[in-house]
């Protein structure tokens, strides 16, 4: 089944690793057969990289960029999914990352991306409440 892409002006999108840029009009791509893609609006830079399970997602955000991934970058991977499965013993979450790392094994990248953006969210909200409370617990004391 093809990949119908509506791109605005100027957005970019990565295809097998390679940057393509949308000029100054609206355009629709159809991809016909398999192939790596990522939107700009759902590409982490490395600077954003705060947190494990941003880490995780920049790891296989790599692997999808740039097919297929070197020893090391599954190394990385490995040690940084096994710190998230740690993290998340007691979670909910540990299925979803069983589900990533099975689409890690079987390549499917995007989608392991897809699974990881709510975890990402879960992450940040967990952060703004433990920033909330340490501000309420110093103005206290």
């Amino acid at each position: 089944m093809p990949l119908k892409l509506k791109l605005a002006a100027n957005e970019r999108l990565i295809v097998n690793g390679a940057v393509i840029f949308n000029g100054g009009a609206r355009t629709t791509l159809v991809i016909r057969n398999y192939a790596h893609i990522m939107r700009e609006k759902d590409v982490l830079q490395e600077s954003d990289v705060n947190t494990p399970t941003k880490r995780l997602y920049f790891l296989v955000q790599v692997m999808l960029m740039q097919p297929p991934p070197p020893a090391t970058l599954m190394d990385s991977y490995r040690l940084a999914y096994a710190q998230l499965t740690e993290a998340y013993v007691r979670s909910e979450n540990l299925a979803v990352l069983h589900e990533v790392d099975g689409l890690v094994g079987v390549e499917d990248y995007y989608k392991a991306l897809m699974k990881l953006q709510p975890l990402i969210a879960y992450e940040a909200e967990l952060l703004h409440m433990r920033q909330h409370e340490w501000r309420r617990s110093s103005q206290r004391g």
